[in-house]
């Protein structure tokens, strides 16, 4: 039995919560603690200094307490159990072959990641290219709390803050030392994550400081190691062998048609017999038809279903007081970053006729040596299983400076703050790839070559005399080997092709992609808040300032890869920058104050103007666009009518600049199936959508028989990439709910906050269909010669290739209600409790058909690629009694579904796959030692619940990152020492 499984049996009786709990106190959590102080301070959401830290927005708090009750050891994972988190946001779990670089996002309400603004202490963090934050590169070990407003905030922060905003504050006052360590793996014994930390605090009369040190590292887990991911789709070739024969069927079908043996359309899809004797060369015996449901290649178990990933971090802040009334602070973050994906083996997918891009146009000759077939081959398969898997690793190094100044100073009566603030984030992102082709060495490799008996050598090139120099025969059908150890055709018997001429082959065809990007932006703000004339109820208080941004953006892909030889797909290479300058004020004005019905009346508005600029290459073009200059508003109430009760409203207008990768992004290849609207049949004797006859012979499309153009493919290239035309995404928002905390039932807490988001000039990516109909004029749509020209269409009229880029054309609108409970008993002797349950219902999410012109179902309780929950529930019972603690915690997620394909359980009768209800139930128990330690230890998902089966809108692994990782439960252990 190995160590980390005799860990899984000698712990099973421990912790884990999801960090959301601790939402579920929401406002009432602030008001236990920061509003019981005279001290001003500046609360998420506001930018206004203030002893009340409710606001007329509703703000969940995770404090460092519930942190460390949960044993997460990354902020993704603690975010991801709040509950207005939909789950679509990227992780190291790799629900999909091409998966990710190892970055970690948050969304909030279904609206994505760059919907979602991510602060550290109120100020922007490092952005990816997209304009997103990274949170693993936040370390967990310098958090003091985390707050997340869930509603709209473009006229306090600006751009991005669509969907809600996450503020990271940082530990500021901590004095002395401490050190943390913790280890976890799931029950199979794998995926292992530990971490390290220690973070060192001092303060003196004027000065303090805290500097922290924390290392993570997560271990693989393979898709192969897991039923449910271990082949494309879910029971795929269980399904076909009950329709066939198991016998007849020994893969899922819908594995890839690049096979290890290869496929080569030689008057129909051949591939090498893998028990052909090879002893005699390779000869049209040795062939037979290729069978979908034998041949197909299982690709599924070699990808990573977790990704590996290490993270060291070096934070420092400090604070200086120059004066009584000035103070100096700096803070710096540095994170080193480390992760790995693993793809399975390149799938040669070659066409003379460039049915998959023209770095594909890529024939076999028939005189290369081990052509079996003995004729030229211009459409074929194949998988490089002898160069092994692609494995991109990514060395990022993400940097962040931030100095200010700050101060108050009275007027008479009147209180008055002010700050100034500079700050440069920079991330550096380095890739490296293995195991992928260089496509003009494969080409001159599969093209014309022989043996020379006289060197005894393979070549390639019409002769010997005229070989390419280096190049050597790469034997596509040798199957997983390239043939090792088989008869050379044209050798003499008995030369065979040795293990030095198969690395040979593979040197020669395979090559290491390297890449690099980076986001770096410089800023500077100011503000100055105070009192502006006492009113019956107050004082009216103010917030002004300013912020300046640029980001600049680059990512230049590997050479080959922007060159077009690469066996990665195409992309083309990013440069360009954004700049904004913002002001903003606010007021908060107290109307009426402990009166009939009105113990307290607030009101409270914001505004702030944005004036973006661009600039950066399109092509090879320099340009300079106007992304927008942006005026967002807001408004909020809150009122008390009595003591036990705060009604609050808030209602505003949000949106999202356009980042430099949305405006300059390079087109990035993929290879959708299209339907050319202006198509002739098969057989090239009538038009295939007639109803389109018109617009397209309009256009000059009819093709030479006057029936339609021909297309040569049903998959046609697209390129997918910016547009420096680009405006601003639109969001009004509008949140409104309350705050009960009843006198006769000590200790309970009620919120319920209902919530409407209405987005609109989203940006979108048009089908390539799209572009072609808007083009001509079919579907409904008026001819347009913007779209014509991102259609390459060659002299015949038949496309090569389109470009998709992105738009301003799509809306969505959202509604939901948000509800939160906590009740804390003391029960003397037998300790104390801690109730509480947080709930998010959505009552509807739709997004806008352009096309027809209405809105289209609701997708609430619906599976399209990512789940939209119904409701997601965290309910959590704390019991502590002197120096022990215990958490429990259920998760729990609505039954989702989709359509049907070849998996579907249908459990209410509708035809469709239904995920169930889900929940799981997380265990935590720690200990306060007498010699100033914590010890604790738990369970995620502590009876090993599998996630539910989706098949239909996954993509290999049939199963949601949303939902717990399959195989039973995460077990780990944590020591803290405080000194």
């Amino acid at each position: 039995m190995s160590n980390v499984t005799k860990l899984s049996d000698a712990i099973k009786f421990a912790l884990f919560v999801g960090a959301a709990s601790s939402a579920a106190t929401v406002s009432a959590v602030a008001q236990e603690s920061d509003a019981k102080t005279l001290d001003r301070v500046e609360v998420t959401g506001s930018r206004i200094k203030r002893v009340d830290a409710e606001t007329t927005q509703p703000v969940a708090v995770v404090t460092r307490a519930d942190i460390e009750k949960t044993g997460l050891t990354n902020v993704f994972d603690i975010l991801n159990n709040i509950t207005s988190s939909d789950g679509s946001g990227l992780s190291t779990t790799t629900t999909q072959t091409n998966g990710s670089d190892g970055s970690q996002q948050i969304s909030l309400r279904g609206l994505g990641a760059d919907r979602t603004l991510v602060l550290v202490d109120g100020k922007r963090w490092v952005t990816d290219l997209d304009g997103t934050v990274d949170l693993s590169t936040i370390p967990v070990a310098i958090i003091e709390r985390i707050d997340v407003l869930k509603d709209g905030a473009s006229a306090i922060y600006g751009s991005d803050a669509i969907a809600g905003v996450v503020n990271i504050i940082t530990r500021k006052n901590f004095e002395g030392a401490q050190v943390g360590v913790s280890y976890g793996q799931t029950e199979k014994g794998d995926g292992a994550q530990r971490s390290a930390d220690i973070t060192i605090g001092a303060a003196g009369e004027r000065a303090s400081g805290v500097v922290s040190i924390s290392y993570s590292e997560q271990k693989e887990i393979m898709a192969g190691d897991r039923y449910i991911s271990s082949e494309p789709y879910y029971e795929c070739t269980k399904y076909f062998q009950a329709i066939y024969g198991a016998s007849a069927v020994t893969t899922c079908p819908y594995g890839s048609g690049s096979n290890v043996w290869g496929r080569f359309n030689v008057g129909g899809n051949k591939t090498v017999d893998p028990n052909a004797n090879l002893s005699d060369g390779y000869q049209l015996a040795d062939t037979r038809a290729y069978n979908g449901f034998t041949d197909a290649y299982n690709y599924s178990p070699v990808n990573y279903l977790q990704q590996p990933a290490q993270r060291l971090n070096l934070f420092a802040a400090g604070r200086f007081q120059v004066t009584d009334n000035i103070t100096a602070y700096t803070r710096v973050n540095y994170t080193k970053r480390y992760s790995n994906q693993q793809l399975a083996e390149v799938p040669v997918t070659a066409s003379v006729a460039g049915a998959n891009g023209p770095q594909w146009k890529i024939g076999i000759s028939s005189a290369m040596p081990f052509n079996p077939f003995g004729v030229d081959i211009n459409t074929w398969n194949h998988r490089s299983i002898a160069v092994g898997p692609r494995n991109p690793s990514y060395d990022y190094d993400i940097f962040s400076l931030q100095l200010g100044l700050e101060g108050s100073f009275e007027i008479g009566e009147r209180f008055f703050s002010w700050d100034l603030a500079a700050m440069r984030n920079d991330g550096q992102y380095d890739s490296k790839g293995t195991g992928y082709l260089n496509l003009q060495n494969l080409k001159n490799a599969v093209g014309a070559g022989g043996y020379d008996a006289g060197s005894n050598s393979l070549y390639c090139g019409a002769s010997y005399a005229t070989r390419i120099q280096g190049c050597i025969p790469y034997n596509v059908f040798g199957g997983p080997t390239l043939g090792l150890g088989t008869q050379i055709n044209g050798a003499a018997p008995g030369r065979t092709v040795t293990a030095a001429e198969v690395q040979q082959m593979i040197n020669y065809v395979s090559y290491t992609q390297v890449g690099t990007s980076g986001n770096t932006t410089t800023g500077y703000s100011g503000n100055l808040s105070g009192d502006l004339f006492e009113l019956p109820a107050g004082m009216m208080s103010f917030a002004v300032g300013f912020e300046t941004r640029r980001d600049n953006t680059f990512d230049q892909p590997d050479a080959l890869v922007s060159g077009g030889f690469s066996s990665d797909n195409y992309s083309e290479p990013t440069k360009g920058e954004t700049k904004v300058t913002e002001y903003f004020a606010e007021i908060t004005a107290p109307l009426l104050k402990d009166v009939f019905l009105a113990k307290e009346l607030e009101v409270r508005a914001a505004v702030r103007q944005s004036d973006y600029s661009a600039q950066g290459f399109v092509g090879s073009t320099f340009t300079t666009n106007d992304p927008g200059s942006p005026t967002n508003a807001m408004y909020g109430l809150k009122w008390k009518p009595v003591d036990d009760l705060m009604v609050r409203f808030s209602m505003g207008e949000s949106f999202r600049a356009p980042s430099a990768l949305d405006l300059y992004g390079g087109g990035g290849e993929s290879f959708p199936q299209v339907a050319d609207p202006c198509r002739s049949n098969v057989a090239g004797t009538a038009w295939n959508t007639p109803a389109n006859a018109a617009a397209c012979t309009a256009a000059g499309l009819s093709g030479p028989g006057g029936v339609g153009v021909f297309q040569a493919n049903a998959q046609i290239r697209t390129l997918v990439g910016g547009d420096a035309n680009l405006k601003p995404e639109y969001g009004d928002t509008m949140t409104y709910g309350f705050v009960y905390s009843p006198r006769f039932i000590e200790g309970l807490d009620l919120t319920v906050d209902y919530w409407e988001v209405d987005m609109f000039d989203l940006q979108t990516t048009l089908s390539a269909g799209n572009v072609m109909a808007r083009c001509v004029g079919t579907s409904g749509f008026t001819p347009d010669a913007t779209f014509c020209a991102n259609v390459d269409r060659d002299a015949a009229g038949s496309v090569n290739s389109v470009r998709t880029a992105r738009t301003n054309l799509a809306r969505y609108r959202a509604s939901g209600i948000d509800l939160g409970a906590v009740y804390r008993w003391d029960a003397g002797e037998w300790g104390n409790f801690r109730f509480a349950l947080d709930t998010s219902w959505m009552e509807n999410a739709q997004s806008f058909n352009s096309t027809s012109g209405t809105w289209n179902s609701s997708e609430v309780g619906t599976y399209t690629g990512a789940p939209t929950f119904e409701y997601r529930n965290v309910a959590t019972i704390d019991w502590s009694k002197g120096d022990f603690n215990v958490r429990w915690t259920t998760r729990t997620m609505s039954n989702i579904y989709e359509s049907c394909f070849l998996y579907c359980n249908d459990y209410d009768g509708s035809g469709r796959n239904n995920s169930g209800f889900y929940a799981v139930h997380d265990l935590n128990v720690s200990w306060n030692a007498p010699w100033d330690a914590r010890i604790s230890a738990g369970a995620r998902n502590l009876f090993g619940k599998e996630p539910p089966i989706f098949t239909n809108n996954t993509f290999a692994h049939s199963f949601d990152a949303a939902y717990d990782l399959p195989g039973g439960a995460y077990w780990y252990m944590q020591y803290r020492q405080d000194f």
